[in-house]
């Protein structure tokens, strides 16, 4: 069995559609003991509820509600926890990469511990025109990580991401962010712990709405400067 493990924060408007868009693959293409779909929402808005009412038409899913915001990072490590399959894959609400994507990762994960989907190699299809300012803060911040951390990864911050059950627990003993910047955490000492780590083309559609503000890019900043000061043994 595999988990797809989707963190939602009010994301009312579009949870429906990447679920409809997401089961209509799963059950065409997998039996149901095959898989399951983990939801772990800290939203305010009606995202759990709208989610419900899917499961109600017949449709596996596990959904667990936090009233505290918890941050992806923190939701994600909560999904760990919680997740029945022997490979879990974490999948953004927005559904910005389409289900097929699901064989390649899961297939790589036959060889690896943890896989990261990338936008960034010369086998990614990016579909939609991003905005410049994105663009460029997205290349800042990779560049600057790996400088910091030497990981050679072009894309950290994709939240399609595989990673074994097996490996979750040698590592979220070990995490302390818990916001956007724990996509690099995760990766740093992933790396520290020796585990094996393949970045993967994927395909990506852009979505217009984006949760990552301007405070969430200075927390992140200020996250990997404390990760490195940890990595360092500097207090």
């Amino acid at each position: 069995m595999f988990t797809i493990l989707i963190p939602t924060h009010n994301e009312e408007n579009r949870i429906l559609e990447t679920l409809e868009a997401l089961f209509y693959y799963l059950e065409k293409h997998y039996k149901k003991r095959e898989y399951e779909v983990l939801i772990i929402d800290d939203g305010s808005d009606r995202t759990e509820q709208e989610a419900k009412i899917f499961a109600r038409e017949g449709h596996p899913i596990r959904l667990h509600h936090f009233n505290k915001r918890l941050g992806k990072g923190a939701a994600l490590m909560r999904g760990f926890g919680l997740a029945r399959g022997k490979n879990i894959i974490t999948y953004d609400a927005d559904g910005a990469i389409p289900p097929k994507e699901i064989p390649s990762m899961l297939d790589a994960l036959k060889n690896y511990d943890l896989v990261i989907g990338s936008r960034k190699l010369k086998t990614s299809d990016i579909y939609g025109r991003i905005p410049l300012r994105r663009r460029l803060a997205s290349l800042s911040f990779n560049a600057f990580v790996n400088l910091l951390f030497g990981l050679n990864i072009k894309d950290t911050q994709c939240g399609f991401k595989g990673i074994r059950r097996m490996a979750t627990h040698r590592l979220v003993p070990m995490m302390k962010l818990k916001g956007f910047e724990w996509d690099v955490e995760l990766l740093v000492k992933a790396k520290k712990r020796g585990l094996k780590i393949r970045e993967i083309g994927i395909e990506w559609h852009h979505k217009k709405e984006g949760k990552v503000k301007v405070g969430d890019t200075l927390k992140m900043l200020h996250g990997m400067l404390k990760l490195k000061a940890e990595i360092m043994g500097i207090k």
